[in-house]
């Protein structure tokens, strides 16, 4: 119970700075008005690319963590804990992927 509040605890931080960040990058280079130099699209995309970052990897450790949890809570032999978790890899590095660009389309968009 602990470990899903500071899970819980982690994301709300996170967001906030998250957010925080993107309104103060936008308004300080003046994203809304144009022309908008070259150098506030460099920024924003590497402040949302770190933050894609941060949020993704800890939701795809916690899901590895919650399949191990899993396969001892249901005492599956050994060999089928195994195949799971190699299993789980590739589906993890996918979801990633797509999270990735998801999460940039959401917060960065189509800019140049």
């Amino acid at each position: 119970m602990r470990q899903s509040r500071l899970f819980v605890y982690y994301y709300i931080v996170l967001s906030a700075v998250f957010w925080f960040g993107r309104l103060y990058i936008i308004e300080a280079y003046h994203m809304k008005q144009g022309p908008v130099p070259q150098e506030a699209f460099h920024t924003l995309i590497e402040w949302v690319s770190l933050f894609a970052f941060l949020y993704i990897v800890p939701l795809l450790v916690a899901g590895f963590v919650g399949l191990i949890r899993f396969a001892k809570s249901k005492e599956l032999p050994l060999f089928l804990g195994v195949l799971l978790s190699l299993l789980y890899i590739p589906l993890a590095i996918g979801a990633g992927f797509v999270l990735n660009f998801i999460f940039i389309l959401l917060f960065y968009g189509f800019a140049p």
